[in-house]
């Protein structure tokens, strides 16, 4: 089994392959799915770049930057929840279809600012 040790001597590894599709994560021969990489960041940096490119947050015109790092640092456990619910991850990748981008930022950004409680219409 390669392990770590394996790409500091030099011995060639296979590629973390999409658990979706099966294609390979090789230079410029990506499959159609998303990819986030340990080297890109953590799951709150995979939670920040789905608010940033999501037209969820931005259609309401509000950004990542609206919410405080506090709140971040509070909601560190939900968010990375919220990562593992969304998307398949194995290997320091994470994978999964890319409607799931905005169902994350949706939901993160519901954590944030939920939506006002509309009163119930009466029906008679």
């Amino acid at each position: 089994m390669p392990d770590i040790s394996d790409a500091a001597e030099g011995h060639e590894q296979q590629p973390v392959r999409c658990p979706i599709c099966g294609a390979g994560n090789l230079p410029m021969q990506y499959c159609r799915h998303v990819r986030w990489t340990f080297d890109q960041g953590g799951p709150l940096d995979f939670a920040h770049f789905a608010l940033e490119t999501s037209p969820y947050v931005t259609a309401r015109g509000r950004s990542a930057r609206d919410i405080p790092k506090p709140w971040w640092d509070e909601h560190t456990d939900w968010i990375v929840d919220q990562v593992l619910f969304h998307f398949d991850a194995s290997d320091g990748y994470v994978f999964g279809e890319l409607a799931r981008v905005d169902l994350l930022a949706r939901d993160v950004w519901k954590e944030f600012h939920p939506d006002p409680i509309r009163p119930a219409m009466a029906r008679h």
